[in-house]
């Protein structure tokens, strides 16, 4: 009985958001109007062809035609990926707005349509999204190790035209722009990574502009570390590198060409290099006027794509209208329907709901029955306690700190059979990861955990990432 209830009561939680929420009820709706018999995968291809050339608005016209084309078979995947390249494009040239709206239509998508491609294209665009947000680094790095989560239960990322290298560099980016001092083991583990799939990019152009990135961040790990030497040889190798494909495509990468000629400027003035450093403001200054010019092309185009933005959202908004009043009337009927249903259901299952609440009593006690057998069987808290009185011997042995008092009592208070049975749920669980796990339980923080165990807290992020991976969604520790 409570379970017809249920479901009913999910129906009319559905009809209610169907006939209120406007934005639910027409993703997947189309929203253009592709030419007939048109391949939807071909206008992809397009799409990222007009995008390599600078033709953005055109490009952006193709990715919505061939979304359409794809909600329409029903393809969330690809459909998702054509969200995510235009959330991309926007993200290049800082149209906040309209890259919002492309995450929250992944969000969206995630939610009705949940696949791992599409977890990944939404995680990867929040990410971006969040890292540009005041305040919001937090959720910039929640969603990149979501999107690398998602990314490494992909079978072969190349055949989708992911290319996942970025999904790495993105997390390695945020521990050096966004920590001061830059969390230089983070930053490296996270490039290595990079490195390590760097050939899954789409095309010799992608491979090199991601390499451009990496070496450039390794560069600055070598600068922070004051080798300025390796430093200068890295930043050499990445305008090598934007030279060629400066070669395959102008106007690609001009930014990152200045930034690497101030970085030079930077590097030969903290040496005392004058003329080396005042060679490279020259080249600075030659290579701002270039992307001045380029960028007056660039708004040029985004004007002309804002103007088919809005006229999409015009014909959305009339779409909506025109079928509001039917959607009203659909919901008068289902709501009748529901009704006589329930009202079905009350007259035959009210002489069946004693018994069917003695059954599901005796069935709950009988699963709770042989649940509690079971913890009792996986319940060995002994090896446990011997490593709480480690750590508290450690404790008391040592120098006092502000947490010393407070981590002795949680670790005392510990719930050792709870925690023995979480273990059970983990995969490989080291006698050390055991140690770490106890720390977290007993609400230490990351900076107070490697201070007693003589670590920098780096080490500790990497060990608690580790332990995440293990668990997965069932991480039950409060680090």
């Amino acid at each position: 009985m409570k379970n017809i209830f249920a479901i009913l009561l999910s129906c009319l939680f559905s009809l209610a958001a169907f006939a209120s929420d406007g934005d639910v009820a027409l993703l997947g709706k189309k929203v253009s109007s592709p030419q007939e018999g048109a391949d939807p995968y071909a206008l992809r291809q397009e799409a990222l062809r007009d995008f390599d050339q600078g033709k953005a608005a055109d490009a952006q016209k193709k990715l919505i035609q061939a979304y359409d084309l794809f909600v329409e078979a029903e393809d969330w995947d690809m459909a998702s990926m054509c969200l995510y390249e235009r959330a991309i494009d926007y993200m290049n040239i800082g149209d906040w707005t309209n890259m919002w709206a492309q995450c929250e239509g992944l969000r969206l998508l995630s939610e009705q349509y949940p696949s791992i491609m599409v977890a990944y294209n939404y995680h990867s665009v929040a990410s971006g999204y969040y890292s540009y947000m005041e305040d919001s680094i937090h959720l910039a790095i929640e969603h990149g190790w979501r999107a690398i989560d998602a990314l490494e239960q992909i079978d072969n990322p190349s055949a989708h035209n992911i290319v996942p290298v970025w999904s790495y560099y993105n997390v390695a980016f945020f521990y050096d722009v966004y920590f001061q001092p830059s969390m230089v083991d983070s930053v490296r583990h996270y490039l290595a990574r990079a490195r390590d799939v760097i050939k899954c990019s789409r095309t010799r152009k992608d491979s090199l502009e991601a390499l451009i990135s990496i070496v450039d961040l390794e560069a600055w790990q070598e600068y922070y570390e004051k080798d300025y030497a390796e430093a200068e040889r890295m930043m050499q190798e990445v305008i090598l590198l934007i030279d060629t494909v400066a070669q395959v495509s102008p106007n690609t990468v001009v930014t990152e060409r200045g930034e690497a000629y101030k970085f030079m400027a930077m590097i030969h003035e903290e040496q005392g290099h004058w003329r080396k450093a005042f060679s490279y403001q020259q080249k600075l200054l030659e290579n701002n006027e270039l992307r001045y010019n380029a960028d007056k092309r660039r708004v040029l185009q985004e004007v002309q794509t804002q103007y088919e933005v809005e006229k999409q959202q015009l014909e959305m908004q009339k779409l909506a209208a025109e079928n509001r009043s039917n959607r009203w009337l659909l919901v008068a009927l289902w709501l009748l329907l529901l009704l006589l249903v329930i009202g079905y259901w009350l007259l035959v299952m009210g002489r069946r709901n004693a018994e069917a609440k003695l059954y599901e009593a005796a069935l709950e006690a009988d699963n709770m029955r042989q649940t509690i057998n079971s913890l009792e069987a996986q319940t060995d808290i002994e090896p446990l306690r011997l490593l709480v009185d480690g750590l508290v011997q450690q404790l008391q042995e040592g120098k006092e700190h502000s947490y010393t008092k407070s981590a002795l009592e949680s670790l005392h208070e510990l719930d050792l059979g709870h925690i023995q049975v979480l273990l059970s749920h983990g995969k490989k669980i080291t006698t050390m990861d055991k140690r770490y796990i106890l720390c977290f339980a007993a609400g230490m923080s990351v900076e107070d955990i490697a201070d007693f165990m003589c670590l920098e807290p780096a080490s500790v992020y990497t060990v608690r990432y580790r332990l995440r991976k293990k668990f997965g969604s069932e991480y039950p520790f409060p680090y």
